[in-house]
């Protein structure tokens, strides 16, 4: 078993032609049953074939903790598939550059169908490298990490403002591999100091991002331990690729498909809605708690751990109006939201939709201004409804329904982020209504 998880031996193409799919289609099945079980309809177009677990992260009620929970199992899918490609690759001695693609949604299909016919072509492996460590070629691979980081987002994010599975994982994947082949390909370190290599490239390049005000801290925390991983992975394909002596570079030579990868991401962008639901039992009558949530007092308690981070947190909010079409302002710690009230029954119910929004996010970074444009448009707040029920003995049940579009991928990776910090922003709302409208139910 410990054999057949090496990346040593290779596979031909009949076993890579039947695995490799097998791989892939287990996404789409998972996908398909978790439909099923759920009793929830499920379109098999062209995007499903595709990218299956952005369909999968669309399901209604997702939890938070099972969308981990399938990023997770969406990971050991992809290092298998990966595994297995390099292992055919070796068979070929060629197509390493499609390697990597292997586990990038949208690409990976036709990757994977090239590998699986490329014939057999002249060997180039020269046999196991000398053990030891060369700082020269340490140093190259750590610039030539930190450089992949500074081009693949200015490429990406800055120019073509995609933030998906191509800078999220096939970024850190190739600055990883990248780096352990270079560092590895005269002398071979050992695995961990390998890592070790690896992972200072990753910290160096997204040092050079604040430094260069393309990214703020927040966002790079957010992103490092799916970076780490996925750049760790890569460490280990370019050690072994060292190890067998490929001199002529061809696993560096994906690097040039980042472009055309970002590109695809920018004709098929994410927009995965995400409804959350939450409920408090206030111990007054539903007028006083219409007087507190129609009020514009400022929320009393702090912003709470997601806001001290930097992301968008709710101030106060003030009605210009009353009844449906009113306009509203929405006070952020990023700025003021324009609003429209779309459903109004005194003392009853309450909704209304963002026609403007603030950034979602203040970034952390020495300079005063950040060129991420992560911060707007790539996670919306829609529709936020309210509704208070009278219960016995003069409480209510004050309920709240809000709404949200994430613009970003892995989209089961950011997801359980966007529900806690929507969760944590609604529930200081609910406990701030609860508060005043118990401490005076007359409260004007």
């Amino acid at each position: 078993m410990r054999y057949s998880l090496s990346l040593a031996p290779a596979i031909g193409p009949v076993a890579y032609g039947a695995a490799a799919p097998a791989l892939v289609l287990t996404q789409h099945i998972a996908v398909i049953l978790a439909f099923r079980v759920t009793h929830h309809d499920l379109t098999y177009d062209a995007e499903f074939w595709l990218l299956p677990l952005r369909r999968f992260a669309s399901m209604p009620g997702l939890p938070a903790s099972v969308a981990a929970l399938a990023f997770v199992l969406s990971l050991i899918l992809a290092w298998a598939i990966a595994m297995l490609s390099f292992r055919r690759a070796r068979w070929s001695h060629g197509g390493y550059a499609l390697a990597p693609l292997t586990i990038v949604p949208g690409a990976q299909l036709a990757a994977i169908a090239i590998l699986a016919v490329m014939p057999r072509m002249s060997g180039d492996e020269t046999g196991d490298s000398l053990e030891g460590m060369e700082y020269a070629h340490v140093i190259q691979g750590v610039a030539a990490g930190i450089g992949l980081i500074v081009l693949a987002v200015l490429i990406s994010a800055v120019t073509l403002g995609v933030y998906g599975w191509g800078l999220f994982v096939m970024t850190p994947f190739l600055v990883g591999m990248t780096t352990g082949y270079l560092a590895n390909r005269r002398s071979l370190m050992e695995r961990g100091r390998t890592a070790a290599v690896v992972l200072a490239a990753a910290a160096l390049g997204t040092t050079a991002l604040v430094m260069f005000a393309l990214e703020g801290l927040v966002c790079i925390l957010l992103a490092a331990p799916l970076g780490a991983f996925a750049a760790l992975i890569g460490g280990s394909f370019g050690r072994w690729m060292a190890r067998v002596g490929h001199s002529r570079g061809q696993p560096l030579m994906s690097i040039a498909l980042l472009p055309a990868l970002f590109m695809i991401e920018a004709a098929m962008p994410p927009a995965l809605p995400i409804e959350s639901h939450a409920s408090i039992d206030i111990d007054v009558a539903p007028a006083a708690v219409w007087q507190a949530l129609t009020s514009s007092t400022p929320i009393a308690s702090g912003p709470g751990l997601a806001g001290a981070a930097g992301l968008a947190y709710p101030i106060r909010g003030q009605l210009l109006g009353t009844g449906v079409g009113a306009a509203r302002l929405g006070y952020f710690s990023t700025g003021i939201a324009q609003e429209r009230v779309t459903e109004w029954v005194d003392q009853r119910r309450l909704a209304f939709v963002v026609v403007r929004q603030p950034p979602a996010m203040a970034e952390m970074n020495p300079y005063r201004h950040v060129h991420a444009p992560h911060i707007n448009g790539y996670f919306d707040t829609g529709v936020t409804r309210f509704a208070l029920d009278p219960l016995p003995g003069g409480h209510t049940h004050l309920s709240v329904t809000t709404t949200h579009i994430l613009r970003i991928d892995p989209v089961l990776y950011w997801e359980p982020i966007a529900r806690l910090a929507i969760g944590a922003n609604v529930d200081r709302v609910l406990q701030d209504i609860r508060a005043k409208a118990e401490k005076a139910p007359n409260w004007r």
